[in-house]
């Protein structure tokens, strides 16, 4: 658990997963130089299947065990020891239970979403750091404990409506699936504490993921085991059972179902099924697809750009009945069209190359905030926007009124080269209403920090502009500082 765990697909045909705090990673393809490793010990990754490319999601945490996305594809970590739950933006870096952050001039992090704890008084009276006391009632009554496992933002169809959208962690020293209710707040969320969803009243129960299916029913795996943590003598842990539960509302019948055998249509109009699941793994078999024509395909010549042009007009011929629906589904306006199905329909044409930049440009002036921001995300995956995104991004960074769209501005900058992202900055460090947000202040300054290091002129020219105090007093440092 301390290394990659918790593996789950993005809404944007990545493979996601978390790692724990105290191991500490260098990943890379065997025979890759330790120089050209990522260097990682917390928080959230991500992988491309086609592309074969690694990246740091978001950094900090301690333990997560269980990341999930929302109907928006926002990312969210459960946590132990530290607060319990995150929500986590891509270039963010986190409260860390232990050791620094990889940047020494990171100065401070992003905290927690969650407006209480899950347990009571001071954290080493009920850790079980090596030993099996009872759960104090005070900490029974917050929620069961410090320590969490596994992660459901629950958007399946069978479950009743108050369910949808909440998120299911299960406690590890409390024996029950804790239940936090997700409300936007500012450029974020925050997580207020719901009524426990199941309590096992057993202490060998201990749930390490959860997962909704095709069917809208959850599964449960209890490893099953009389020591939760911190025992590593063979003979105290029970290796010999586990469980698997699965929790079904009243009478619902089982039913079975193969993706691979769908047509490219049929897959493509799952993108408005009610239960995400088979939003998901539809977007997945379509990419899976793509690459698979990819590599069966021949390259035509030894020029790069004739063989590029030949390849998109075979994968345009392949996808010409589909990609007509998913413009469809995504353009604004129709009965029933929620920001959520068109992300959908965004997601499932990226995974299938099917958007050029001047879609995504045009995005950029769309109504919805949401859909704004992702646009902002899918020109910055090859980390060189081009000089007409970065023009639009200085010009939403100056004028536009949502929060959300800054925090996407921000994040992107993380993958902007540092000598091209000054207008940007400059955008976006005169929003003075940003001061109170729990996430701009930090990415602001994460996207800043490099421009100071490698030119202090620039970093007093920003210092000049900016009307954010905590912004302010990290440029005044970091300009002070060697």
């Amino acid at each position: 658990h301390e290394t990659l765990n918790s593996f789950i697909w993005g809404p944007d045909g990545w493979l996601y997963g978390c790692h724990g705090v105290f191991t500490h990673s260098k990943v890379g393809k065997p025979g890759t130089l330790d120089a050209e490793r990522v260097p990682f010990n917390a928080g959230v990754w991500r992988y491309h299947p086609t592309r074969h490319t690694f990246e740091a999601f978001a950094q900090g945490s301690s333990n997560p065990w269980g990341v999930d996305f929302n109907e928006h594809g926002q990312c969210f970590i459960e946590a132990c020891v530290i607060p319990h739950f995150f929500h986590m933006i891509q270039g963010g870096r986190y409260q860390r239970q232990g050791g620094q952050h990889f940047n020494p001039h990171t100065y401070d992090d992003i905290k927690t979403i969650a407006d209480h704890l899950h347990y009571a008084g001071n954290i080493r009276d009920h850790a079980h750091w090596g030993k099996t006391p009872g759960v104090p009632s005070a900490t029974a009554a917050a929620g069961g404990g410090h320590a969490h496992a596994g992660l459901m933002i629950y958007l399946g169809d069978s479950w009743p409506a108050q369910y949808r959208g909440q998120a299911f962690m299960n406690n590890i020293h409390g024996a029950r699936i804790n239940m936090d209710i997700l409300k936007p707040r500012g450029s974020g969320y925050i997580a207020s504490h719901g009524a426990d969803f199941v309590q096992f009243n057993d202490r060998w129960s201990q749930i390490i993921n959860l997962r909704y299916d095709h069917d809208g029913s959850v599964y449960l795996i209890d490893w099953y085991d009389k020591n939760q943590c911190h025992r590593r003598e063979p003979d105290s842990h029970d290796r010999s059972n586990g469980r698997v539960f699965k929790v079904v509302y009243q009478d619902e019948k089982r039913t079975t179902v193969d993706l691979a055998k769908r047509t490219h249509v049929e897959l493509v109009k799952l993108q408005a099924h009610p239960n995400e699941w088979y939003a998901r793994h539809a977007r997945r078999v379509l990419q899976e697809r793509l690459n698979t024509m990819y590599r069966q395909w021949s390259p035509v010549s030894p020029d790069a750009k004739q063989n590029a042009a030949a390849w998109q007009k075979t994968r345009d011929h392949a996808f010409a009945i589909v990609d007509p629906i998913l413009k469809t589904q995504l353009a604004t306006g129709g009965k029933g069209k929620t920001t959520a199905l068109r992300l959908r329909a965004l997601w499932c044409m990226h995974g299938i190359d099917g958007l050029a930049e001047a879609d995504l440009l045009e995005l950029l002036k769309d109504r919805e905030a949401m859909l704004r921001g992702w646009a902002i995300q899918l020109l910055c995956e090859n980390k060189k926007p081009s000089a007409a995104a970065r023009g639009e991004f200085a010009r939403m960074a100056r004028e536009d009124k949502s929060p959300i769209v800054r925090m996407y501005l921000a994040s992107a900058l993380t993958r902007t080269p540092v000598a091209q992202r000054a207008k940007v900055l400059s955008g976006l460090l005169s929003h003075a209403e940003d001061a109170a947000d729990p996430n701009l202040p930090h990415l602001y300054w994460y996207a800043t920090e490099p421009v100071i290091a490698a030119n202090k002129t620039a970093g007093i020219q920003l210092l000049a502009k900016t009307k954010i105090p905590k912004v302010r007093q990290y440029i005044t440092r970091r300009l002070a500082s060697k």
